[in-house]
């Protein structure tokens, strides 16, 4: 690749003659650094020099010996990096220029010339700043360079800022999903929570019955052994099941709300189906949901029958889970329990996660009926459903 920079007239020696004095140093007050914690404290070189340094420094005197050697340092320089600049060696056009700025500081056109190479090394922020030398040290900038300059200075600030806005959308979608993890996480922590809780209150409860039951089989062993003498094992094992049926099944003893259809010879005859049937009576009891149902249960052989009423589907699948969860429990049917909200209809308080298909399937068993739902409450949509809203749920049988 070759980069070309047009020329630009090389000043005469004597023009550059006439400016040998060197503009005189001021200091400048610099912005604090860290170099500030690292002084300049380290001893000086030892120079060999035989002649004294003039004013102007080392700069000032190489550019004396090399004139008074018959050579022109400032153009010669020039000129090499001019050629280095029109054959693309950047770098060298460059340090040239430098080492001519350093001889002749107020050399406009060479601050022109190494605005141009920094063009065409794209440091664009480089290249304006020697912009503004040129011009103020009285050399004309041609307003296209400066206009290209700022313009893509201006296409750097650009995309500096979208990448940075860029950035700054990430980390807030990425705060925005953590912050729905934590609350997904927290919803998840307090089911768990209420599930070992209940948990805890179904061990606390079995733990009694325990107690209770081996309390009874040992009366009763101490008993057999006094009075009964060598009494049959099955006949222990039946009235201690018998006896545990009994304690199970009595009016003070059976949940409210739920009917266990037994008689007493069927008790006798087979007690542990009895006492089966007590214990998901007790289950069914125990779990929150079913609360103001009216069910009744039949079990036989391990299979357990459930009529009655509920208010929603959603409670009469609970009823069937908690069936099969008992011991004993072979196979559950509900297909006689009535679902009052597909017969009469009732209304349903809006909270937090619910849509319009999980309403529907709560209180009907199918997602899918969600137009009656809607047609009974002006037209409602997922979009103006609002948390504590109470719709109505009308009938759909």
């Amino acid at each position: 690749m070759q980069i070309v920079i047009d020329p630009i007239s090389v000043p005469t020696p004597g023009a550059l003659n006439d400016a040998r004095d060197e503009p005189e140093l001021v200091p400048v007050d610099e912005p604090s650094s860290p170099v500030g914690d690292f002084p300049f404290d380290g001893s000086s070189r030892q120079s060999r020099s035989d002649q004294p340094v003039p004013l102007g420094g080392v700069p000032r005197a190489l550019r004396e010996a090399a004139e008074n050697a018959g050579l022109d340092p400032l153009n010669e320089l020039y000129n090499e990096a001019l050629r280095y600049a029109q054959e693309g060696h950047l770098r060298l056009a460059r340090e040239r220029l430098q080492m001519l700025l350093c001889m002749s500081p107020d050399d406009g056109q060479a601050r022109l010339m190494l605005a141009r190479v920094h063009v065409a090394g794209q440091r664009w922020q480089e290249a304006i700043a020697a912009l503004d030398e040129a011009s103020n040290y009285g050399e004309s900038v041609p307003p296209s360079l400066r206009r290209a300059v700022e313009d893509h200075l201006q296409a750097e600030r650009s995309a500096d800022e979208e990448h940075r806005t860029a950035l700054r959308a990430r980390e807030q979608g990425e705060v925005r999903s953590l912050r729905q993890e934590a609350r997904r996480l927290r919803s998840e922590n307090a089911q768990l929570t209420g599930r070992a809780v209940d948990l805890e209150r179904e061990v606390r409860k079995w733990a009694w019955s325990t107690i209770g039951v081996s309390g009874l089989a040992t009366v009763f062993i101490v008993g057999s052994l006094l009075f009964g003498g060598g009494a049959p094992a099955e006949a222990t094992a039946e009235d201690l099941a018998a006896a545990e049926t009994e304690e199970l099944l009595g009016e003070e003893n059976l949940p409210e709300g739920v009917e266990v259809q037994t008689n007493p010879a069927d008790a006798q005859r087979d007690p542990v189906a009895a006492s089966t049937a007590a214990k998901a009576a007790r289950a069914l009891t125990d779990a929150p949901i079913l609360d103001g149902t009216a069910l009744e249960l039949k079990v036989r052989e391990g299979a357990a029958v459930l009529a009655g009423e509920v208010d929603t589907h959603k409670q009469r699948k609970e009823a069937e889970r908690v069936l099969s969860e008992v011991d004993g429990i072979i196979s559950v049917d509900a297909s006689a329990v009535v679902v009052l909200a597909r017969t009469q209809g009732t209304t349903h308080t809006v909270r937090p996660g619910n849509t319009l298909s999980h309403i529907a399937y709560a209180y009907y068993g199918d997602s899918q009926l969600t137009k009656p739902i809607t047609k009974a409450n002006d037209g409602l949509t997922a979009k103006n459903l609002r948390v504590g809203q109470v719709i109505t749920i009308p009938p759909v049988e």
